[in-house]
């Protein structure tokens, strides 16, 4: 997919339904409502930088969840990872699998990507934050959820406060 395929801002997200940790299908459409939705693509390796003292993807979705919002986080792993992810590192938001990559294409952030000097296809990590109607309001494409937290915290309290 090409960058261009990537959802952007002022577009509704298309919806899915996606197994969680636990197997339950949760679907995008019963999450909006009354809430703002924040939707983080990974790659497997932004869990990997996960010990069992410091987890920055932990800390910084429940820091976006005490905001109000709705963190969720995607990526290709099967539900048995997700569950054992889930219990090693207490996490308390959505890890939803999509091993079909249906959604993870939906987005357009499955997309050829140079890794030293080798063309691959790679999901490239995206956040995209999503108002109550399911319309996207903010894209960023952070390597690691630290490099935006603070845009993303930023622009949550601009947005919910109106």
């Amino acid at each position: 997919m090409a960058k261009d395929k990537r959802k952007k801002v002022g577009e509704l997200a298309p919806d899915f339904c996606l197994p969680d940790a636990e197997g339950r299908d949760i679907c995008l459409r019963d999450l909006l409502g009354e809430k703002y939705v924040l939707l983080y693509f990974i790659t497997t390796e932004e869990k990997r930088r996960c010990d069992r003292s410091e987890c920055p993807l932990k800390e910084n979705m429940e820091k976006i969840q005490s905001l109000g919002v709705i963190p969720v986080v995607i990526d290709a792993d099967p539900v048995e990872e997700h569950k054992r992810f889930v219990h090693d590192h207490g996490i308390s938001f959505n890890m939803l699998s999509d091993p079909t990559m249906k959604a993870i294409q939906g987005y357009g952030v499955y997309e050829k990507v140079n890794v030293n000097g080798i063309e691959k296809m790679k999901v490239v990590p995206t956040v995209f934050l999503l108002n109550p109607s399911g319309k996207i309001i903010n894209v960023w494409e952070p390597k690691v959820i630290e490099e935006s937290v603070d845009d993303i915290i930023k622009t949550i309290k601009k947005v919910v406060s109106t």
